[in-house]
């Protein structure tokens, strides 16, 4: 490799008395200091002469009574990488970098080797001059790093990289309580030579405090001046065994903002917003707060309103939906295709209508073919199928997961109480206290103020289904706060009051079905073959849409909303393990 510069080290032994402590009848200047120790030299054995080059260069020393090692530089213009060891005696390697730099005439710096309160000071000369080379433009910053060393409200190291968010760099980072936030000190590692300034303020690695609870931008400066990169900060006070994990998640994913929230006993105990709401060019970070699309998820709250009715006796289970004297006969009058007048409300509740998309040839709510996609409204695509497709199953015996069975409990919903779906749903989730649910809007600029935008990947549109048409079977938006409030709410505890009583939160969550690992509820699948601390769970899936929530065995319960959906087929996976994660980690 090329030759930049000849260093020759030189090293002297010194004397180095000890600090701090207590009474020192030896030192009269000053009583608290500790009695002087006899001996305390480090006794350096060795030397080294060596060449540096692009990589700059590395030197071994024997020291003799010492342990835990430091190398620090002296001055501005030497850089020292330090191992450590411990014994009577032992070899320490120095590794030494260069500034391009270093000017015309040689000039002596010094570089201080310490263990405990004895230090040592080797004395590095330049024997020639640098010539000046081509200036980097590399401006990367590749770890954040927080070490209790210096972050005294630290108990551990934190260590996190930045994640590319639809085009944007964002450092992810989470401190725990306790922890300082507005005076943190960060050992970053960044491009050789490259400058970082937060805000307008230049940091020093290792030595600037930083208050992280401002969020302002990071921006890596090459050593050209040039070239620069900037990095979104979002840092928040939380648990980080359990947000990394989300970090992971996202980066991994291309998933711009996931809301979350956990639920113990009857109480939130922790909820967080993540990376982006809105990742266009006025980017919005995500907050607990935000709505996000439930997609399947509406088909637990839309069983949540049917049970309702139920419980206060204007509905029952068995009430046939479409027959004379049902909830929608006088909706969709005259003749039926056979055993349509069959069907019951249980067997909506549980995907045992009968119906397949298949037997109908198509997905009347998300249709893939003409016959269902151009008839606007939801009423005119049940009638459809009411009067021209017979069940493939009798009615009440066979599982088909059907979001045609989800859409019609939605029109019983507004048959029997006279209120439109929405508004329905919104009273019965008020109870729990959850009072910003909403059946989402089709366009994007038809969204809520504090809507997430929708992303979808993989050549997929997020605002090209009906919501309206899909309301009860999937196109309901909520914050992950307002969901625990409803977790809440219907898991057998009095503080806040259940919005169903026993009875019916039994009902509820008996499997019906042999599908699935465990069965198929009302509006629940019923636990999990994996995750066994789940009692009860429902997935969502749109384009620019994935969603959980879980009802757990031991008192846990979680939600984990997400404003995109990855394609692959590990997504879904890990998208359950981030939630039970964080589910676990809240009893730690």
């Amino acid at each position: 490799m090329k030759k930049i510069a000849r260093y020759i080290l030189m090293a002297a032994a010194c004397l180095v008395m000890w600090q701090c402590g207590p009474d020192n009848p030896d030192n009269p200047d000053n009583p608290d200091d500790p009695p002087v120790n006899p001996d305390p030299e480090i006794h350096i054995i060795g030397s080294s002469e060596f060449d540096f080059n692009e990589d700059g260069g590395k030197c071994s020393f024997t020291f003799t009574s010492a342990t835990d090692w430091t190398a620090t530089p002296d001055d501005g213009w030497l850089h020292v990488n330090q191992t450590a060891g411990s014994g009577s005696e032992f070899e320490i390697d120095i590794d030494l970098t260069c500034d391009a730099n270093l000017g015309e005439e040689p000039r002596t710096g010094t570089v201080t080797i310490a263990a405990g309160p004895l230090e040592e000071k080797i004395t590095v000369t330049q024997a020639e001059r640098i010539p000046e080379g081509p200036k980097s433009s590399e401006c990367v910053l590749t770890a954040l790093n927080f070490v209790p060393s210096v972050n005294p409200t630290l108990s551990s190291q934190l260590s996190y990289s930045p994640r590319n968010i639809r085009g944007y760099d964002i450092i992810f980072v989470t401190f725990p309580d306790g922890a300082d936030m507005t005076s943190m000190i960060p050992h970053f590692e960044v491009s050789k030579k490259a400058t970082v300034y937060v805000g307008e303020e230049k940091i020093v690695n290792g030595k600037t405090p930083v208050d992280f609870t401002k969020n302002e931008p990071w921006t890596v400066v090459a050593e050209d001046g040039e070239h620069s990169m900037t990095y979104m900060m979002m840092a928040r006070r939380g648990i980080p065994a359990i947000d990394r994990k989300i970090y992971s998640f996202l980066g991994t994913y291309s998933i711009p903002a996931v809301g979350l929230a956990v639920t113990r006993n009857g109480q939130i105990v922790y909820a967080a917003g993540y990376g982006l709401a809105d990742a266009g060019n006025d980017p919005v970070f995500c907050t607990e707060t935000h709505l996000f699309r439930l997609a399947s998820v509406s088909k637990t709250l839309t069983s949540i309103c049917i049970l309702r009715l139920c419980q206060e006796g204007r509905l029952s289970l068995d009430d046939k939906v479409f027959a004379p004297g049902g909830p929608l006969a006088d909706m969709f009058p005259g003749t039926h295709a056979s055993r349509v007048d069959d069907i019951k409300v249980r067997d909506l509740l549980t995907h045992r209508s009968g119906w397949t998309n298949s037997n109908i040839g198509d997905d009347p709510i998300f249709p893939y073919t003409s016959r269902f996609a151009s008839i606007r409204t939801l009423k005119e695509r049940v009638a459809t199928v009411v009067k021209n497709n017979s069940p493939a199953y009798t009615p009440g015996t066979t599982y088909s997961y059907s979001n045609l069975g989800f859409c019609v409990l939605g029109l019983v919903i507004e048959q029997v109480t006279g209120k439109g779906y929405e508004t329905y749903l919104r009273e019965v989730t008020a109870m729990a206290g959850a009072n910003d649910i909403w059946v989402s809007k089709n366009a994007r600029n038809q969204k809520r103020d504090n809507e997430c935008v929708f992303y979808a990947q993989d050549g997929a549109y997020p605002y090209d289904n009906d919501m309206t048409i899909s309301a009860a079977c999937g196109g309901i938006t909520a914050s992950a706060m307002d969901m625990a409030r409803i977790l809440n709410a219907i898991d057998y505890g009095t503080n806040p009051p259940d919005i169903l009583e026993p009875e019916w939160l039994d009902k509820m969550y008996t499997n019906y079905t042999s599908s699935y690992p465990g069965g198929y509820g009302f509006g629940w699948w019923i636990g999990h073959g994996t995750l066994t601390n789940w009692a009860t769970y429902h997935t969502g899936s749109l384009s620019g849409t994935a969603t959980l929530w879980v009802r757990g065995k031991n008192g846990v319960s979680g939600v984990i909303l997400c404003n995109s959906r990855n394609y692959k087929s590990s997504f879904d996976t890990d998208m359950y393990l981030a939630l039970d994660n964080a589910m676990t980690r809240i009893l730690e």
